[in-house]
C-alpha cells in the first residue's frame, strides 16, 4: 500500500512538471476520469497517459460498434440493436465517428514521438471528453433498459437464428 502511494506520489510529481510546461488539465481531474494514477512508470508519462485515455475511448468504440453492426454470435448485440430506431442508429454512428477519429488521431500522435504533441492531444480528448460522456451516458442508459423490455426468449432465439 505504502508503495502504491509512492509511485502515485511519483507519478503526480512527473505530471504536474508537464502540467505546468503544457497547460494540461488537473492531475484530479484527469485522474477522476481516466485513472492515470495506476499508471506504473513514469519515463514515458504522455504516452501513457494516451494509453489510458485510448482504452477508454476504443472500449466504448467497441460497444458503440456492436449496436451498429451486430455480432450475430452475440446475443448480446442482436438483443440490443433491436431497440434502437433508424434515427437513433444514426446518432449511435455520429458519436462512434468522434471516438473513431480521435482514435485515429491518436495513433498519428504516436508515430510522432513528440511531447508537445501529446499533451495537445491529451488536452484535446480531455476537453471533448465531458460531451463525449454524456452522450455515452444516454446510450449505455438506452441498451440497459432494453434489458428490461418484455421480450419473449423463443422470439429472441428466433430471431437469433
Amino acid at each position: 500500500k505504502m508503495a502504491e502511494n509512492i509511485k502515485m506520489k511519483n507519478i503526480e510529481e512527473q505530471y504536474n512538471k508537464l502540467k505546468g510546461r503544457y497547460n494540461l488539465p488537473k492531475f484530479e481531474d484527469l485522474d477522476n476520469e481516466f485513472e492515470i494514477s495506476t499508471i506504473e512508470n513514469e519515463k514515458f508519462l504522455l504516452r501513457e497517459i494516451i494509453n489510458k485515455l485510448m482504452g477508454r475511448i476504443d472500449f466504448f468504440s467497441k460497444i458503440l460498434e456492436e449496436v451498429l453492426q451486430p455480432d450475430t454470435s452475440l446475443l448480446s448485440s442482436m438483443h440490443e440493436t433491436r431497440y434502437f430506431a433508424e434515427k437513433e442508429k444514426e446518432d449511435i454512428y455520429e458519436l462512434y465517428k468522434k471516438l473513431m477519429i480521435i482514435s485515429r488521431e491518436s495513433l498519428e500522435v504516436s508515430l510522432k514521438t513528440d511531447e508537445k504533441e501529446e499533451a495537445l492531444f491529451i488536452n484535446k480528448v480531455f476537453n471533448e471528453w465531458k460531451d463525449l460522456k454524456n452522450e455515452l451516458l444516454k446510450f449505455a442508459n438506452k441498451i440497459k433498459e432494453s434489458w428490461k423490455m418484455e421480450s419473449d426468449i423463443k422470439e429472441e432465439l428466433n430471431y437469433l437464428g
